[in-house]
């Protein structure tokens, strides 16, 4: 049993191993991604058949934020003591379990609770596997495993809204929990077959040791300051996700296949945005890589503007400044992140814990905020895109340039 917790079932060598790797690590954070609004296509669905209002719909995503956070933090202090691999494992059964028992719920209250546990079990899988990567890879390797680790979790919250549209026109909301259940399946019998515990020391359990890392990764200001900028791009991502179902399906009356794909196509923009990344990372450093994507966020928020005062809203002036800004978060989300946690190489549990906690509290406030704005026009998406880019902005210029500057 011992070794089973500590080893994969299957053992392959190294090169293969770490190729491995900078897939599966992906794909369990690409089900982080999806877990938030795999469903959203069907939020109105859900609302007619709890006989619930719009809010408490959208409040099936806004939990689940909430339970990642809280998740975080718990899962980010037991990767340190109790390793990568059985707790990653324990996560995935969870997750299986809630995303299963959300077909016998029998009202809006027991679904919400599914999703508090649907976070909670996620948040481990997102950090996790990030902390895989600093166990494993250095140097450049490093850098293109958190890319795609971060282009996963990226896209995640992007791309499911097509896939749940889908399945949502076919087979009703509950096909959307049935998916998350069996992919958690799949992905835990491919960790348990193939992925070792990667953690070389474990940490005895210590209240005062645990509050002093804590106290000092959370006293580090440019820290802070990535966390910001990153968790103001991921309410940027989650935006659409959160209205953009209601608006598409409520206010241009289009079915719920048209908002999936919509989000197909602003999904588009932003891996396209972290492929292009990928090709300069080797060419040109993080910092002149983010303030290209600042440069490029800009654009699209002057774009957002020229259309709401100049045009009426439909699908193109939706979507084509939207996908626009997910393009430059594709610059500035995966350098933020990889600056951040290389600042506490020995403490990669707790950092990564923190930043992913810290990135997903701002996105549950967000998107909380968010879900009670009556969202039927241009000006609402643009106001909300424009005060959360200027926040961003003047933060990396004030707090995180330099630091950026300084990482190999």
């Amino acid at each position: 049993m011992n070794n089973f917790l500590n080893q994969g079932l299957i053992q392959i060598k190294k090169d293969r191993y770490l190729a491995l790797l900078i897939v599966i690590a992906p794909l369990l954070n690409f089900l982080s991604g999806i877990t938030f609004d795999l469903h959203a296509p069907s939020l109105p669905a859900i609302a007619m058949y709890f006989s619930a209002p719009m809010s408490a719909a959208k409040n099936t995503i806004t939990i689940s934020l909430l339970g990642f956070a809280i998740g975080c933090i718990v899962w980010g202090t037991l990767l340190d003591i109790f390793g990568r691999r059985r707790i990653i494992l324990l996560g995935l059964l969870l997750y299986a379990f809630a995303s299963f028992s959300a077909l016998a719920c029998k009202d809006i209250n027991q679904l919400l609770l599914v999703r508090l546990i649907q976070g909670l079990s996620v948040s481990s899988l997102s950090v996790g596997c990030r902390a895989v990567i600093i166990d494993n890879f250095t140097s450049y390797q490093f850098k293109i495993a958190l890319l795609y680790t971060s282009v996963a979790f990226g896209l995640g919250p992007i791309i499911a809204p097509f896939i749940g549209g889908i399945l949502q026109y076919h087979f009703g909301w509950k096909a959307n929990f049935i998916v998350y259940g069996l992919v958690s399946l799949v992905l835990m019998s491919i960790f348990a077959l193939y992925v070792n515990e990667s953690l070389q020391k474990h940490e005895n359990f210590s209240f005062k040791k645990l509050f002093d890392n804590y106290k000092h990764t959370l006293g580090h200001l440019s820290f802070i300051a990535g966390i910001l900028i990153a968790g103001f791009s991921q309410v940027q991502l989650l935006v659409y996700t959160t209205v953009g179902s209601f608006l598409i399906e409520n206010v241009l009356h289009c079915s719920a296949i048209i908002y999936g794909n919509s989000a197909l196509v602003i999904s588009c923009g932003y891996l396209l945005g972290t492929l292009t990344n990928r090709y300069f990372i080797k060419r040109l450093h993080l910092h002149h890589l983010s303030i290209i994507g600042f440069l490029l966020l800009i654009i699209a928020i002057l774009i957002q503007i020229v259309f709401t005062f100049l045009h009426e809203l439909n699908l193109l002036t939706i979507i084509f400044p939207i996908t626009l800004i997910g393009f430059s978060n594709g610059f500035i989300f995966p350098n933020i992140l990889s600056a951040s946690l290389r600042l506490f190489p020995t403490r990669a549990g707790i950092a990564t814990a923190l930043f992913t906690c810290g990135i997903m509290v701002i996105g549950t406030i967000g998107t909380a905020i968010v879900s009670y704005i009556n969202v039927g026009s241009l000006i609402h998406l643009t106001a909300i895109f424009a005060i959360t880019s200027i926040v961003q902005f003047l933060i990396f210029f004030k707090y995180f340039i330099n630091t950026i500057k300084e990482i190999p």
